[in-house]
C-alpha cells in the first residue's frame, strides 16, 4: 500500500479530526481571499483610473528647489545665481525625445496677437456686445485708445502636437508643418475650418497678423518702428478643426474675449514668431540703448530666440501605465534643480484611501498565514503523539521516513485543498460586501484630504494648456470593486500549499528522529 492510498485512508477513519481541520482551512480561506480581493481591486482601480488619463509627462524647472537655494546664498551670491538661472533647454527636450516611449511633446508658446486684413471668428457673447473699450496710459504719458487682441497664436517646437495625437486637432485641409520649417523659423501657418469659411481663405493664401495693435503705433514710432515692423505674413499650408466645444450658456462664455475662443487660435512653428517680433524688439533696443547707454554696457544683443523662452516640456508617451517609469528611468539623469512632473502627487493623495486599504488587507493576509502556519504545525505535532505506534509499524514494515512525512503532507494537503475549495465559493459572495463595506468607511474617514479640484495639476503658466486629465476621488473610487477572479483563487492554493508544506517541515524533523524499535517496545 503507497503513502498516497494510506493518506486518503487515515483522513476517512479520522473524519471528526478530518473535519475540523477543513473548517480551519475554510475560515482562512475566507479571510484570505477578501484580503486579496481587497488588495486586488485597490490596484486595479489605480491602474484603471491611469488608463484613462492621458499619459503626459511635464519636464520643467523646479523653482522652488531654486527658491530654497538662493535664499542660503549671500546678496552678490544670489546676483549670480539669477544670472545662471536653471531653464529648459532643447537638447535636454531632445535627449528625453529619443525614449522609444515618447510620441510627441509641446514645447508651446501663446501668443494674443491682431488680425490685418481678415476678421477673426466672431463670438456674438455679452463682451463684445458691450463694445469694450478703454484706454492705456504709456509712462512717458502716451495715452492710446486699448484695442484688445483678436486671436491667438499657438506656436511649438516640434512638428506634431499632442492635441493632434489626441485628435483634438484634425487636419481637414493641406499638411502640419515639418522640422526644417520649424528649425529655419518659416513663415507658415495652419488656420481653423471655420476661420478659413469665415475669410473666403485657402491653402496657399498669405495672412497678416500684427505683433501690436496699430493704435499702439503712436507709442512706438518714436523708437523708429514702422508698420512693416509690426505685421506677420504667414503663409496657409493647412487647415484644421479644432474639436474643443464651448459652452455657449456659461458665465465664461458670456466674457470670453476672440483670442480665447478655438476657431481662432492659428498653429505655427515656435521661431516664426521669436523671428518677427525680433525686427520689433531690436528696434527698441537700439533706441532705449542710444538713450541709456550707461544701462547697456554688459548687455548682449537680443536673439530671435531670446524672445521665445521655453517654460516647460510636456511629452505624450505611448501608454499611460508607462508614465511612472519613464519618471523613474529619467529621474537621476535631471539636471540640478530641473524636475520631471507626471502629477503624482495629487493622483498619490486621491489614492489614499485604496493605499491605506491595501496595506491593511496585506497585513491581514500576512498575520492570517503566519497564524495557520503556527496552527497547523501545533496540530500536526501534537498529532504525532497520538500516532506514534502507527509510525513505528511503518517504519519497522522498512517504510521510509521520507515516505511517511510525504503521507501527513498528502493528508493536510487534500483536507486544505477542500477547505479552500469550500471558501472560494463562500468567500466570493462575501468580499464584495465586506470590500464595499470597508471602502465605505476609509473614504468616511479620510474626506478630509479632499479631491483634485482642490488641487493644482503642476504648475501652468499664463496661456498655457492644462494637459493632465482632471480626475476626483470618486473617478478613481467608481473604479473599485471588488472580485475573485482565477488569480485570486490560484494565489488562494498556492497560498495553502506553502501553509501545508512550512507546517509539516517542524513534524518532519521529529519524524526523522523517531526509532521504531523504541517506538514499538514502549508500547508494549
Amino acid at each position: 500500500m503507497n503513502f498516497f492510498t494510506r493518506a486518503i485512508k487515515n483522513i476517512t477513519r479520522r473524519m471528526s479530526k478530518s473535519i475540523l481541520l477543513a473548517i480551519t482551512f475554510f475560515l482562512i480561506g475566507n479571510l484570505v481571499i477578501i484580503g486579496l480581493g481587497i488588495n486586488n481591486a485597490s490596484e486595479q482601480a489605480k491602474i484603471e483610473t491611469r488608463r484613462k488619463m492621458r499619459a503626459v509627462v511635464s519636464y520643467e524647472t523646479d523653482y522652488n528647489a531654486f527658491r530654497e537655494y538662493t535664499e542660503g546664498l549671500d546678496e552678490e551670491a544670489q546676483k549670480e545665481a539669477y544670472k545662471n538661472a536653471p531653464s529648459v533647454k532643447i537638447e535636454d527636450i531632445k535627449n528625453l525625445m529619443s525614449d522609444e516611449r515618447v510620441k510627441t511633446v509641446n514645447v508651446v508658446n501663446s501668443m494674443m496677437l491682431y488680425s490685418n486684413g481678415f476678421e477673426t471668428v466672431p463670438l456674438n457673447n455679452e463682451r463684445e456686445n458691450s463694445g469694450g473699450g478703454g484706454s492705456v496710459t504709456y509712462e512717458d504719458g502716451t495715452t492710446v485708445e486699448y484695442v484688445e487682441p483678436d486671436l491667438k497664436l499657438q506656436m511649438n517646437y516640434f512638428p506634431n502636437m499632442i492635441e493632434l495625437e489626441d485628435k483634438m486637432y484634425e487636419i481637414v485641409e493641406g499638411r502640419f508643418y515639418n522640422q526644417e520649417e520649424v528649425d529655419e523659423g518659416k513663415m507658415v501657418c495652419l488656420i481653423t475650418d471655420k476661420l478659413a469659411s469665415h475669410n473666403n481663405l485657402r491653402v496657399g493664401d498669405v495672412i497678416t497678423i500684427d505683433l501690436i495693435s496699430k493704435n499702439d503705433m503712436q507709442y512706438f514710432e518714436q523708437t523708429g518702428v514702422t508698420d512693416e515692423d509690426i505685421h506677420m505674413n504667414l503663409e496657409i499650408i493647412g487647415i484644421y478643426h479644432n474639436n474643443e466645444e464651448l459652452d455657449e450658456n456659461s458665465n465664461e462664455y458670456k466674457w470670453m474675449s476672440r483670442y480665447d475662443s478655438p476657431d481662432n487660435t492659428i498653429l505655427a512653428p515656435t521661431l516664426a514668431y521669436g523671428n518677427a517680433y525680433y525686427n520689433l524688439g531690436i528696434k527698441q533696443y537700439e533706441y532705449s540703448k542710444a538713450q541709456n547707454p550707461e544701462y547697456y554696457v554688459d548687455t548682449e544683443t537680443p536673439t530671435p530666440e531670446s524672445y521665445t523662452y521655453v517654460n516647460k516640456a510636456v511629452f505624450l508617451l505611448n501608454d499611460p501605465l508607462n508614465v511612472d517609469q519613464f519618471v523613474a528611468d529619467h529621474q537621476s539623469d535631471l539636471k540640478e534643480f530641473m524636475k520631471i512632473d507626471a502629477n503624482n502627487d495629487t493622483f498619490k493623495k486621491l489614492a489614499r484611501p485604496l493605499d491605506t486599504l491595501s496595506l491593511f488587507s496585506n497585513i491581514i493576509v500576512w498575520i492570517v498565514a503566519i497564524n495557520a502556519v503556527v496552527i497547523i504545525t501545533l496540530v500536526t505535532a501534537l498529532t504525532l503523539k497520538t500516532r506514534e505506534y502507527e509510525i513505528g509499524v511503518l517504519l519497522s514494515m522498512g517504510v521510509s521516513k521520507m515516505k511517511i512525512v510525504a503521507q501527513f503532507f498528502v493528508e493536510l494537503i487534500i483536507v486544505a485543498l477542500i477547505g479552500f475549495t469550500l471558501s472560494v465559493v463562500s468567500g466570493s459572495l462575501v468580499a464584495k460586501q465586506v470590500g464595499k463595506m470597508v471602502m465605505d468607511y476609509q473614504v468616511d474617514t479620510e474626506s478630509q484630504y479632499g479631491t483634485l479640484d482642490d488641487q493644482n495639476n503642476g504648475t501652468i503658466y499664463w496661456g498655457e494648456t492644462n494637459y493632465f486629465t482632471e480626475i476626483s476621488q470618486d473617478d478613481l473610487l467608481s473604479e473599485y470593486e471588488v472580485q475573485i477572479n482565477p488569480m485570486i483563487i490560484g494565489e488562494i492554493y498556492i497560498l495553502g500549499i506553502g501553509v501545508v508544506f512550512i507546517s509539516i517541515l517542524i513534524p518532519s524533523f521529529m519524524i526523522m528522529r523517531f526509532n521504531p524499535k523504541k517506538i514499538l517496545m514502549n508500547q508494549n
